[in-house]
């Protein structure tokens, strides 16, 4: 009965311990501007909730359309630097709050896109609270 209570704390205990890497698989930072970052949300995939709102605002990435616009009319300062985190492989944008529009770049590429992610879409997720 010991054996099988001891192998049953040891699967328990690898169990828990291998799940402790899986949170830091994904992240999200978001941080205000471009220059002094300061930092508005940090989160990492602990629970299902928390990864949602990772992959919601990954979305901004996402079916996002390439501008015409010089890259000298990009904000001159920028709402948001966001980072994202999966698996080791991070991905930057600069994200610009513009009108009604979400607009970002890649901060080595000078093409501007637009998201189809709305101002009030962004807004309602960076204010949601999990």
């Amino acid at each position: 009965m010991k054996k099988i209570f001891g192998l049953l704390c040891v699967l328990c205990a690898a169990a828990l311990l291998s799940g402790c890497s899986t949170p830091d698989s994904l992240q999200l930072d978001l941080s205000q501007g471009c220059g002094a970052q300061v930092k508005l949300l940090h989160l990492n995939a602990r629970t299902e909730a928390k990864r949602q709102r990772i992959e919601e605002f990954a979305s901004i990435l996402e079916n996002a359309q390439p501008l015409e616009k010089d890259l000298s009319l990009f904000a001159y300062y920028p709402d948001y630097l966001m980072e994202i985190t999966r698996d080791g492989q991070k991905t930057s944008a600069i994200v610009d709050l513009n009108g009604d529009f979400v607009d970002f770049r890649y901060p080595d590429d000078d093409t501007v896109y637009r998201s189809s992610m709305s101002v009030q879409e962004l807004k309602k997720l960076l204010h949601q609270h999990s």
